[in-house]
């Protein structure tokens, strides 16, 4: 009796394992083809979507402006997403989104009917762009707002604001995120919502650590603005910021040798990584030679040389015709036969 019921039981559970391993399987079909064309590639690019598009007609265009590395892929991945309903307009994309992401950003944009969001990466100019694009702003007037001798009243924007010129004095203070706009909002109130956003997230205590770390806001912004653009890895965004925090304080470089102004408007975690920079002895980094957009830390000279030299010659194998390996590989063959 005992072994009956032990053998009722068996079978379900062995349904419900294999059940299990498929969706395993699935999900881990889903993580291969939804990899990066390049994830070192963060420049972006407009892509158009047009009326009546289907899965097929996108994947292929994808595919030749290389956004993708497969169309193949990329069309089975929007099957079993059961991804449709593309919304017709423009977009910006990069090689460096995987395919999960694009297929998000195609179905429902960048903006909402009720606002609109601030991606991390991005300049004002860029932002601009978008918001002109998608019908929410023009693009001269925000760039107009965002230059007005006005906004260097604001206190947000911090001390030796003289230095800097039209609308590189806002420049990397625009906090990317979603904002919800009212029906009369215009340019300059626009503008002014996000210098808000980032006076309220960027309170005293981020103020006190920049003083306890010796650097003013706008260099704290210039710092989370190198590691927004040098790693799309959260986890290492930390390591990059004790790097650059060790070679100015063992002098490797100036504080008056960076970027006069931040090359974007850095995400909340890049400006937290900035502010608590992970405590190591690394001075340098460099992109891993396996291009899957990690990078590798030393504090030896000659090691960053070497794993340099490595990353650029793995950059040149990958951008070689693949007509070209052929016929280095038939004659290496050859040559082994003889």
């Amino acid at each position: 009796m005992e072994e009956k019921s032990i053998k009722r039981f068996r079978r379900p559970l062995r349904i419900i394992a294999v059940l299990i391993i498929l969706a395993a399987l699935v999900l881990w079909y889903v993580y291969m083809m939804s990899k990066p064309y390049d994830r070192t590639r963060t420049t972006y690019a407009d892509f158009v979507v047009e009326e009546d598009d289907g899965l097929d007609t996108i994947a292929e265009r994808l595919d030749e402006m290389k956004f993708i590395k497969s169309s193949s892929r990329f069309e089975t991945l929007g099957k079993l997403t059961l991804a449709k309903d593309f919304k017709p307009g423009t977009y910006y994309l990069s090689p460096s989104m995987d395919s999960l992401s694009i297929l998000r950003t195609l179905q429902s944009g960048l903006t909402t009917s009720k606002g609109f969001t601030v991606p991390a990466g991005y300049t004002i100019r860029q932002l601009a762009t978008a918001l002109d694009r998608d019908g929410l702003a023009d693009k001269d007037r925000f760039l107009e707002a965002a230059a007005s001798p006005d906004l260097a009243q604001l206190e947000v924007l911090g001390e030796n604001k003289e230095k800097l010129k039209g609308a590189d004095l806002i420049e990397g203070f625009l906090l990317p995120g979603e904002y919800t706009l009212s029906a009369d909002a215009d340019e300059t109130m626009m503008i002014i919502m996000m210098l808000d956003a980032f006076s309220n997230f960027y309170n005293e205590d981020c103020s006190a650590r920049a003083d306890e770390l010796g650097i003013t806001t706008r260099q704290l912004l210039i710092m989370a603005s190198m590691i927004e653009k040098e790693t799309a890895v959260d986890k290492e965004r930390a390591a990059i910021s004790g790097v650059i925090h060790n070679q100015i304080n063992m002098e490797l470089i100036s504080i008056d040798e960076l970027p006069e102004k931040p090359l974007c408007s850095p995400g909340r975690e890049s400006i937290m990584a900035a502010l608590y920079p992970e405590e190591h002895e690394y001075t340098y980094y460099v992109l891993n030679s396996t291009l899957d957009g990690t990078h590798k830390f030393t504090d030896n000279e000659d090691e960053y040389k070497e794993w340099l030299d490595e990353y650029e010659d793995a950059v040149k194998e990958a951008a070689e015709p693949e007509e070209d390996k052929d016929s280095e590989e038939a004659a290496d063959e050859s040559e082994s036969e003889s």
